[in-house]
């Protein structure tokens, strides 16, 4: 790696760990360069902003996340297509930590930009693969579709179901119910299953109790920053004459 990557490489692993303990909000550039000991005109030699640098940070998950699926073995094509949405969504453990900075995020024009630059990201690593599996198993007579234009619609629909999943944890935040998130995963599970013609039930995409528990968790993370954020140190008391 060159050194100007490697300086890239650093920018973008200090600001992810500062957006996993202040928030993506309450971090600025400032606090990446101070934590770096980096100067400004090495920071925008690389990134243009902190939105530019979340973005990155988001694409390198969206990569790390297809390695995951390459690296697990599946019994059936039929399980890896469940898996390979099971790996692109950041609705389980693995991806709490991200779900912490994004949330915060939800319905500013920021959080629009780097959702839509998630669905890129993931379209670039997991769409080809997604295709590949869809053609392998109607071959095979597990699916049976004859539009070739159905993975497009079923990744248009994946995608709808991402973006209404971060509404409703959004919502979660601010009191929104549960019953929205079990039922937009559903919605998304019969929609697939029906549009390839599947068995019932053969396609599980994400668990909704577990997509339940890692919002809930990133939920938690969200409100302890914000928490240490109102905290203010105690004045020190002026000294008796």
């Amino acid at each position: 790696m060159h050194k100007g990557d490697m300086k890239k490489q650093a920018i973008l692993d200090t600001a992810e760990k500062l957006f996993f303990e202040k928030g993506y909000r309450d971090t600025s550039v400032q606090d990446v360069l101070d934590r770096l000991h980096c100067s400004k005109g090495s920071f925008y030699h690389h990134y243009e902003s902190k939105l530019q640098v979340l973005m990155e940070i988001c694409r390198q998950k969206a990569k790390k996340s297809f390695e995951a699926y390459q690296e697990t073995e599946y019994r059936t094509e039929l399980d890896k297509l469940n898996g390979l949405i099971y790996q692109a969504m950041p609705f389980n453990k693995e991806g709490e930590d991200m779900l912490a900075v994004l949330l915060p995020l939800e319905g500013l024009s920021d959080g629009q930009m780097v959702l839509q630059s998630v669905i890129d990201a993931q379209k670039e690593y997991f769409y080809p693969e997604m295709e590949n599996l869809l053609a392998v198993l109607r071959s095979k007579g597990v699916l049976h579709y004859y539009q070739e234009s159905l993975p497009a619609l079923l990744w248009d629909t994946y995608t709808a179901c991402y973006g209404k999943l971060m509404q409703e944890a959004a919502a979660l935040k601010n009191g929104g119910t549960t019953q929205n998130v079990i039922q937009i995963i559903d919605a998304a599970r019969f929609m697939w299953e029906r549009l390839t013609d599947a068995p019932f039930g053969s396609l599980e995409l994400i668990r909704a109790d577990e997509a339940l528990q890692s919002i809930n968790h990133a939920i938690f993370r969200i409100r302890r920053m914000e928490s240490e954020q109102n905290v203010q140190p105690a004045e020190e008391p002026e000294a008796e004459e």
